[in-house]
């Protein structure tokens, strides 16, 4: 498994980390509410990390390249699921020009240290919302729609430079009574412009965030529609059976918008 070669390289490739709960069972025996003896159970949260490439030509097509279930977000886990894609193909030299990511430390890292600084590495803007999002203090809902709408339409902008004048005005606007949400988006803003240096659909794919929440909300509910894992290669298992099952709800491989299983 995670070693079939990769011809068909995607341009971009978006990668996230997925919690979910695992559950084991003790060898202490206690009585439940029925009186009946069984095994106590002890749950922790484990991680699938998640690679998934976007074409850009036109099609539509997203193809999950590949995954990794792990104790924690870190370096050693990422590096092993970057490392993986490079040596099945997945390389600059072969098509690829762009990664988006979260803001994981250790996704960072193990990519730098796999692909060097040649590779474009944008922080995905719909995590970056999100976050703008969450640091809102004291907004109805209708105050919050037009706050987040003002911030994505920063990257409207057809420039870097235009990107961060318009940076500058939504700061200026929300600071006095939002200034949480304004140094979240400030502090995270130049990792999400770098799409500039992209041209055409590569751009677009990565700039526009409305493929990536669909393909993040769709990821997350199939997995989660599982629920508890009672082992690591029962999460493996389980991933593999859910990313089967969202191939085959897109009726067909190449079925636009569809996802297509890369990995035997």
């Amino acid at each position: 498994m995670h070693r079939e070669p990769i011809s068909d390289v995607p341009a971009v490739v978006q990668f996230d980390g997925i919690w979910l709960s695992m559950q084991t069972q003790q060898d202490r025996i206690h009585e439940d509410s029925r009186r009946r003896k069984r095994h106590r159970k002890s749950g922790k949260r484990i991680v699938v990390l998640v690679a998934l490439g976007l074409w850009t030509d036109g099609s539509g097509k997203r193809h999950i390249l590949d995954w990794e279930v792990a104790d924690k977000e870190e370096q050693a886990t990422w590096e092993r699921l970057v490392q993986r894609l490079w040596e099945r193909g997945v390389k600059l030299e072969t098509g690829l020009q762009a990664n988006v990511r979260d803001g994981s430390e250790g996704l960072e890292q193990a990519l730098d240290y796999v692909y060097g600084s040649t590779l474009v590495q944008q922080r995905c803007i719909f995590h970056t919302l999100r976050n703008v999002s969450d640091k809102c203090v004291g907004l109805d809902r209708e105050g919050k729609k037009s706050l987040l709408e003002q911030a994505a339409a920063v990257y409207q902008a057809t420039s870097a430079p235009e990107a961060r004048a318009r940076l500058v005005a939504f700061a200026e606007h929300w600071r006095p009574t939002q200034s949480q949400a304004v140094a979240t988006f400030e502090r995270e803003f130049e990792q999400t412009i770098r799409y500039y240096s992209l041209a055409g659909m590569v751009r677009e794919v990565v700039r526009t965030t409305s493929r990536l929440e669909r393909t993040d909300r769709e990821l997350r509910r199939k997995f989660r529609q599982v629920g508890c894992f009672s082992s690591p290669k029962g999460a493996e298992v389980a991933v593999y059976i859910q990313v089967t099952r969202l191939n085959a709800e897109s009726g067909q491989d190449e079925l636009v918008g569809g996802f297509s299983l890369a990995r035997t």
